[in-house]
C-alpha cells in the first residue's frame, strides 16, 4: 500500500486488518485500497484468506481488528445490514442465489434492506443488462444454468446501485464462453457506472485483463502488489501462490 498516498475518501481503505476463526489466524496485518471507478483483483492460493478478505470488509467476521474505511467512513464495526445499505455489495461464491425463488423474487430480496420506489425501473435495467434473466423471471432460480444463476447474482447485488462491489469467484465452475460473458459484464458495469470493484477468482489470466491492479494473498497476508500490466506480463505465478 502507498502510504504517501492519502486514501481516506476512496470507496475503499483496509488497514492492517487481521481476523481469525476461533484459534485459527487468517488474515495478518493486510492493507490495500480499490480507488475510484477501478477494478483490483486479489489473487492466491486456495485456503490463502481471499474469502475471509471479503467478509472481513463486508462486517461478516466477528473476530477481526484493523481499520477499514469506505468512501472516508470507518466501517471497521458496521453490521453488514449497515455496509449494504451504504452501498456496498458482496456476492458470494457458494449459494448466491435463493434456490426455491424464482428470478424476479430473488432480485427484488437483493433490494430487500434499501426499498428503493423505482424498483420496477431498476429491474427493467438489469433485464436489459442480462436478458436471459428477463425470460427466465418466473423459473425458480435453482433450475437455472451455472452462468445464469451468476447473473442472476450480480443483478441481486446492482439493484441496490452500489457504489462498490466485492465479487467472489463471479467466474467460478463455468465454461469458458460464459466466464468470459460475466467478466465481460463486469468490466462494462465498472466502465459505465463508475462503480469500484474489489475481484476474488481463480481464472487468473481472464481477471488481469479487467483489473488496474493486483495483491497477492499468501497465507493471510499481503505479499506483493503490483500493476494488473506487470502481472499480465508474467511467465508464470507458481512463486506467488
Amino acid at each position: 500500500m502507498d502510504l504517501a498516498k492519502d486514501h481516506s475518501g476512496t470507496p475503499l481503505t483496509v488497514s492492517g486488518l487481521s481476523a481469525r476463526y476461533g484459534k485459527r489466524v487468517v488474515l495478518t496485518d493486510v492493507n490495500l485500497h480499490v480507488d475510484e471507478g477501478e477494478i483490483v483483483t486479489v489473487l492466491g492460493h486456495n485456503g490463502a484468506g481471499k474469502t475471509s478478505l471479503l467478509q472481513s470488509i463486508m462486517g461478516m467476521m466477528r473476530d477481526r481488528s484493523g481499520v477499514v474505511r469506505s468512501f472516508g467512513h470507518d466501517i471497521s464495526r458496521r453490521s453488514y445490514y449497515r455496509n449494504v445499505a451504504a452501498g456496498i455489495s458482496m456476492t458470494p461464491a457458494e449459494s448466491p442465489v435463493f434456490r426455491p425463488l424464482s428470478v424476479v423474487t430473488n432480485l427484488r430480496l437483493g433490494a430487500y434492506s434499501t426499498s428503493p420506489p423505482d424498483l420496477d425501473d431498476r429491474l427493467n435495467e438489469i433485464f436489459k443488462i442480462f436478458p436471459r434473466l428477463r425470460e427466465r423471471r418466473d423459473q425458480l432460480a435453482g433450475t437455472l444454468s451455472g452462468g445464469e444463476q451468476r447473473m442472476l447474482a450480480i443483478g441481486m447485488a446492482i439493484v441496490n446501485r452500489p457504489r462498490l462491489m466485492l465479487l467472489d469467484e463471479p467466474s467460478i465452475g463455468l465454461a469458458p464462453a460464459t466466464a468470459a460473458m460475466i467478466m465481460t459484464e463486469i468490466a462494462r458495469l465498472c466502465s459505465t457506472t463508475g462503480v469500484s470493484i474489489l475481484l476474488v477468482d481463480q481464472n487468473v489470466r481472464s481477471a488481469l485483463r479487467l483489473s488496474s491492479r493486483v495483491y497477492y494473498l499468501r497465507m493471510g497476508k499481503i505479499i506483493l502488489e503490483e500493476s494488473a500490466k506487470a502481472a499480465r506480463a508474467r511467465d508464470h505465478y507458481w512463486d506467488l501462490f
